[in-house]
């Protein structure tokens, strides 16, 4: 089977691609991605897909400037559209303290999802190939890893997808001679510093010469047999994976969790990662040893963190698994002036504020809507503190905020969405949990200020 067959024939096995649909191919310029760029150039058409071509720029390498012009040069003469990105990956390595390799991965993934978006792409083609399958099992297998590491790459992850798998290096190359394309070589794919480089140059050439001539093959069946189990295991607790919910949680009744296996929780919350929030990388067995030991013993209240902003809460009766966004955050403080109309973005909400004299004071609150007593301007809105304290309707003592938040039973994920009201003489109302004694009505008020919060629908 030639290649173009062969990937026509993964991307029909695997529905990678759907008609009518955008693909952009992440394209370096060396000979696996330039084959890839070529190849899905010429099933566009039979296909029905858009094509264009992203590059990414790590400068690494001084001759990465001569790379960029040849994706470039190539995409041109096939009349493809070219999105460029480039990093000074060393320099965020150095910063952030972290390996060069991750940076430039990371980096890479951000600019083609960013990338990805912009042009409206369904897919992100990348150019792994059936040789780098062999090697990222045998990596994983002297990582230590765990059965679903066994499994190796997928032929889709998320919006990327891997329409080469069943091609070899040395088919590709043949192809793009065959065609009289020319491709660049990484030179730093020689630089035996690099883990991935000692297998690929060193242990696999070893492995073939002295012990099985087919390693590559035995590799491919232990990777298969692997798959075919860890699909068997799935399926025995994807039935009991919650959908997630309007507010971006997922939520798991502790008392379903009674009498299941560890391995069993290590296959719930890495299908929820994968299925439920679109995360597939970064997740180690000390994490997911972490959340057996949360879901087993701690406290409720208790949390993880994981990479990509996971947060895993033990919150009384359940497990909480969300992803903490930044603009999710309530941040900052908010300086209300005087009467009139305002949004609160932090919390995603508006105020409408005025004073009312008289007749018009009414005896009554509600969660949203308040007529408060001995409130002065300027108003401060701002995020809760460590310490706050207020002196609840009906008390005589002041009590702290966050003890009235498990007072109340409201979980602690959502106590950051509530906004803290204060002025010059201190908190004063928070919605709907508290409104402090000194502003209540009474029969001889004749200034109140009436707020009102609702939510801002977008």
């Amino acid at each position: 089977m030639n290649c173009l067959k062969n990937v026509q024939s993964t991307i029909d096995a695997h529905s990678l691609i759907d008609r009518g649909s955008r693909v952009l191919a992440a394209v370096s310029g060396g000979p696996d991605s330039t084959a890839l760029l070529s190849i899905l150039n010429h099933l566009s058409s039979e296909l029905g897909f858009d094509l264009a071509a992203a590059h990414f720029d790590h400068r690494i390498r001084p001759e990465s400037v001569r790379e960029r012009a040849a994706v470039e040069r190539f995409a041109s003469s096939l009349g493809i559209q070219v999105f460029v990105g480039s990093k000074n990956v060393p320099r965020k390595a150095r910063a952030d303290r972290v390996g060069l390799e991750e940076t430039a991965r990371n980096e890479r993934y951000r600019f083609l999802e960013e990338t990805a978006r912009e042009y409206g792409a369904g897919a992100v083609a990348l150019g792994h190939t059936r040789d780098d399958q062999v090697e990222t099992v045998l990596h994983r297998v002297l990582r230590g890893t765990g059965w679903r590491g066994l499994t190796g790459m997928q032929p889709r992850r998320g919006i990327f997808i891997r329409p080469l798998l069943d091609c070899g290096r040395q088919e590709l190359i043949a192809y793009l001679r065959g065609r009289g394309i020319s491709y660049v070589i990484d030179s730093s794919n020689r630089d035996n510093r690099y883990y991935r480089n000692r297998i690929r140059n060193r242990l696999l050439p070893y492995l073939r010469k002295n012990f099985n001539p087919a390693v590559d093959d035995a590799l491919l069946r232990l990777r298969a047999g692997a798959l075919e189990g860890w699909h068997l295991l799935e399926g025995s607790v994807s039935g009991r994976i919650p959908k997630r919910r309007r507010d971006g949680t997922v939520i798991i009744p502790l008392r379903e969790l009674e009498g299941t296996s560890d391995f069993e929780i290590y296959l719930m919350i890495d299908l929820i990662l994968r299925e439920r929030f679109g995360i597939f990388q970064d997740m180690e067995r000390t994490h997911f040893d972490a959340a057996k030991r949360l879901i087993r013993s701690a406290q409720s209240g208790r949390k993880l963190r994981f990479p990509h902003n996971v947060i895993l809460l033990k919150e009384q009766r359940n497990l909480v698994i969300m992803v903490e966004r930044a603009e999710s955050k309530a941040a900052g403080l908010i300086v209300v002036p005087g009467p009139g109309k305002y949004e609160l973005p932090p919390w995603n909400l508006s105020l409408e504020i005025e004073t009312v004299r008289g007749p018009s004071i009414e005896h009554r609150w509600s969660d949203l809507e308040v007529f408060l007593a001995k409130v002065h301007f300027p108003i401060h809105a701002r995020s809760r503190k460590e310490g706050d304290r207020i002196v609840p309707f009906g008390m005589r003592g002041r009590k702290k905020l966050s003890d009235l938040f498990i007072d109340r039973k409201r979980p602690l994920r959502m106590r950051d969405r509530y906004p803290v009201f204060e002025d010059a003489d201190g908190i004063f109302w928070v919605p709907g949990l508290v409104t402090d004694e000194r502003t209540r009505i009474s029969g001889r008020t004749r200034r109140a200020v009436r707020l009102k919060v609702s939510e801002i629908v977008k």
